[in-house]
């Protein structure tokens, strides 16, 4: 299947489009009740009493709170931790303090939701207010609330990268350019909130769990560790999931007590997050500031990167750690040859909401502070800030290249691609150069560019099941979860080639942790690199046990057939009668040639040694300005990407330019606000704004493939790297734009988003603005 050949339209579209789906909120059990969460309107206080009393006569359920859950000091399941952390994990309701707004503390059940919301408003809550810690700056000055007793200064995480000797090699370089940065705080903001539906099974000691989530397999362990019970007699479905973009890769307290719940009750409990919930409550992401300096030497050769990075981790440690924080430490290098480099990483905590991934999980955060730098170093030393990066960029010949911070335990490596060829693409396509025009009524148009490496293929092991029936049928089960990528389509495009079959006779099943012992599910670009892989293995497996029965039902040698559109041919293209259907039938209980599998299948479990591809995505963007109110439009955007093997160029096609529209949205629009007491300000989407329509302009792109031996199918993660570059892109045409050789205009730039007032004050800065200097 070649890139240009596999637009196959994708088989779940359908279901979803006329109104088939599925959602959580689309379920609806006999004896159902629905609860919801009474949340902490403090950012930061002791909870001096919890009165449940008048709630509970008013006709509740029940009503939970700490001292209801006899396994509230229990550690979470994690899959993924780094060693600096200090502690500082939530509970799964608060014991004696709440760190901040939003924070669970009691669940209320009723019979419908209308009621459990107006009977949860009976809970008599008494709290004994604290100073909040309302920014990293509050978190860190002398004297300020200590947040957990094992967070010395408030800071939860402390570790640092280096390579060569930074410092030395920066004291001796010919150039240096220093700026600080800040990427805003935001939220994946899913259509489809968090929620769930669990039912307990007392007679089986058995809970089913139906919820919208991206890691099925590790919240059913997370239930079955908490909560006592035996892990495969939980179940864990996710059918259909309005997206995800990260923030449900993970367990939370309130699919724990909700199932707890259902196992006091004996009866089915639903949870539905609203946006208000949505936006105080599930984690945030970004909220990263880093102070960097870059130098070189006389030629334009980087010399030295050094780099102190703040995240603004939130109130607690959540239970992907601080990934986001050591993702962007180790990506500032990007994809330049950099010998000498420092990072210090720091991961301080405030009262607020806790922080996990968000798409590209620390590569956006990284990518934008490193290519803006690049510009204005190349400003200050007066060469092109396209040569700037032809000079350091990793080259073929540079090829395995390892450029030296170790990520989740694996050293970053690249092995496959051309980076300077993709680079040279993305200027011949879009047009770029790096001149102003001045258009009659004093907008300026003009370009900016960026670069960002992507890493695909997070956390090991992902297990595929292929199996033929005896109508000669395939079904694929895999361990992945899907929140619309269109793994239905492809894994049933990876099967049928392995196999030789046709797409039609294959039907693919996921998301729902009774189909197959072990699954990881679809976070960090994995669902091609691992859900993929799996397959392919699966079917390959399979393959070669239909060929071993075809040779003894043929009495031929297995080496001398394959299997071509569900039917064994002879390898010099000679047809038999022999099908797929047959073979299963006779390999079945029964049959022929039953040897003691139940059915014509095989399992496959995929590993692989070195588990995250990298690749690179170049993006350029056209904007015009004018520099009297600092509002600008985007003309143009150009993306080339490098996904090595395209399984299916619609699929790949969408998630890039999905991407894209999510990055435009964070670099121009979206930010979680809080006020200088801790309260959340941006708690609608009247407050909390993205990117819509009008917004958008007709975003190009450009395929470039080279194969990555990372992996047998060949391919590389694409749902990030539309993302990665875009902050870095459209700051660099707006800096570019105000003034295309000069800096110190842009720092109002290098704080995202890059609203009109912060465009304008670079405009003052620049000279733009008659009246101000």
């Amino acid at each position: 299947m070649s890139a240009r050949e596999t637009k196959l339209l994708r088989r779940e579209d359908k279901r979803l489009l006329t109104g088939r789906a599925r959602y959580v909120d689309n379920i609806h059990l006999d004896h159902m009740v629905h609860g919801t969460f009474v949340r902490s309107p403090m950012p930061h206080a002791e909870i001096v009493s919890i009165d449940a009393s008048e709630a509970l006569a008013a006709g509740a359920l029940c009503v939970l709170s700490a001292k209801d859950l006899p396994f509230n000091g229990k550690p979470w399941v994690t899959r993924y931790w780094h060693s600096s952390i200090r502690g500082g994990t939530p509970t799964f309701l608060p014991v004696n303090r709440v760190r901040f707004v939003g924070e669970p503390v009691a669940f209320v059940v009723a019979d419908d939701r209308y009621n459990a919301e107006d009977l949860a408003a009976l809970v008599q809550i008494e709290y004994r207010e604290l100073p909040p810690l309302a920014t990293t700056q509050d978190a860190l000055a002398p004297g300020a609330p200590q947040l957990h007793p094992d967070w010395v200064n408030n800071v939860a995480a402390k570790f640092s990268y280096a390579g060569g000797d930074a410092a030395r090699a920066m004291a001796g370089s010919a150039h240096r350019a220093r700026r600080k940065f800040n990427f805003a705080r935001q939220t994946p903001l899913a259509l489809e909130p968090r929620g769930l539906i669990a039912d307990f099974d007392g007679t089986r000691d058995r809970l089913t769990v139906w919820m919208s989530t991206q890691a099925h397999y590790n919240v059913r362990q997370n239930l079955a560790t908490i909560l006592d019970i035996p892990e495969y007699q939980v179940r864990v479905v996710a059918e259909d999931v309005g997206g995800g973009f990260g923030a449900k890769s993970r367990t939370y307290q309130e699919e724990i007590v909700v199932s707890h719940a259902s196992r006091l009750l004996r009866r089915p409990v639903k949870w539905i997050e609203d946006r208000f919930e949505n936006l105080q409550a599930t984690t945030h992401s970004r909220a990263i500031e880093v102070d960097l300096e870059l130098g070189c030497d006389s030629e334009g050769r980087f010399t030295a990167l050094k780099a102190e990075l703040t995240l603004d981790v939130g109130g607690y440690v959540f239970t992907s750690g601080v990934m986001t924080s050591e993702i962007a430490g180790a990506h500032l290098v990007n994809g330049y040859r950099i010998p000498n480099f420092g990072v210090d990483v720091q991961c301080v905590g405030t009262n607020k909401t806790p922080i996990a991934t968000y798409r590209g999980a620390g590569q956006p955060e990284s990518c934008f502070p490193t290519e803006c730098l690049v510009d204005v170093l190349a400003k200050d030393i007066g060469m092109s800030a396209v040569e700037l990066r032809r000079r350091n960029m990793v080259r073929p010949a540079d090829l395995p290249y390892e450029p030296g911070p170790t990520l989740l335990g694996c050293k970053m490596r690249f092995e496959s691609g051309d980076f300077p060829a993709m680079l040279e693409k993305t200027i011949e396509v879009s047009g770029f150069t790096e001149r102003v025009e001045v258009e009659p009524d004093g907008s300026r148009v003009g370009w900016g560019l960026a670069c960002g490496i992507e890493a695909g293929g997070f956390v090991n092991f992902e297990t595929a099941h292929v199996r033929v029936d005896p109508r000669g049928t395939v079904s694929v089960f895999s361990g992945m979860s899907t929140q619309g990528q269109g793994q239905l389509t492809t894994y049933a495009q990876v099967c049928a080639e392995a196999l030789g079959v046709d797409v039609a006779a294959v039907n693919v099943q996921m998301g729902d942790t009774q189909i197959v012992p072990f699954g990881r599910g679809a976070f960090a670009s994995r669902g091609a690199i691992f859900g993929a892989n799996a397959v392919h293995g699966a079917a390959l497996e399979l393959r070669g046990k239909i060929l071993a029965h075809a040779g003894t039902l043929l009495q031929a040698d297995p080496s001398e057939l394959k299997v071509v559109r569900g039917r064994i041919v002879l390898s010099d293209g000679r047809p038999t009668e022999l099908t797929l259907a047959e073979i299963a039938q006779a390999a079945g209980p029964g049959g022929s040639l039953f040897s003691g599998e139940a059915a014509l299948e095989a399992r496959y479990v995929y590993r692989n040694e070195q588990p995250i591809t990298y690749g690179l995505s170049v993006h350029a963007a056209k904007v015009r300005l004018d520099p009297r109110t600092g509002f600008f439009k985007l003309l143009d955007y150009v993306v080339s990407h490098d996904a090595g093997r395209s399984l299916n160029a619609m699929i790949v096609e969408g998630q890039v330019v999905g991407g894209v529209v999510d990055g435009i949205g964070g670099a121009m629009f979206s930010e979680i606000v809080y006020d200088e007491s801790g309260q959340l300000l941006t708690g609608s989407l009247a407050d909390y704004l993205v990117a819509t329509a009008p917004e958008i302009p007709i975003i190009r792109l450009v395929h470039m493939e080279t194969r990555p031996t990372t992996n047998p199918l060949g391919v590389r993660g694409i749902g990030e790297g539309g993302t990665i570059p875009v902050a870095a892109t459209l700051a660099n045409a707006i800096a570019r734009t105000i003034d295309p050789e000069k800096t110190g205009h842009e720092p109002a730039l290098f704080a995202l988003p890059l609203k009109p007032q912060r465009v304008f004050a670079a405009c003052q800065a620049a000279g733009l603005v008659p009246g101000f200097a």
